[in-house]
């Protein structure tokens, strides 16, 4: 096993390893220090301006605790139907 594989991550480098992961922040907006941890444990690199995932780093992002706050719905129908009961709730 690599040194990135069993290195604990704090916090914020799991959601810098989660918005690489997820394409979903610029490299410039990211924060430095986490990025240079993230590099030096090979779990992301830049290519072509980017920061993708290694190998390792898709497997340690695969391997992060999912988010309780997420929604778990298995269906857009299960989404639909407790949006409506909210809503319903909320009117009463």
């Amino acid at each position: 096993m690599t040194r990135g594989s069993l290195a604990p991550l704090s916090p914020h480098e799991e959601t810098t390893l989660r918005r690489v992961a997820l394409g979903v922040s610029k490299a410039a907006i990211l924060a430095k220090l986490e990025v240079k941890r993230l590099k030096a444990l090979a779990l992301i690199e830049e290519r072509d301006g980017e920061l993708r995932l290694t190998g390792i780093g898709r497997e340690r992002y695969l391997a992060l605790p999912r988010n309780l706050a997420v929604d778990q719905s298995r269906s857009s129908e299960d989404l639909i139907s407790r949006l409506g009961k909210f809503m319903s709730e909320a009117r009463d």
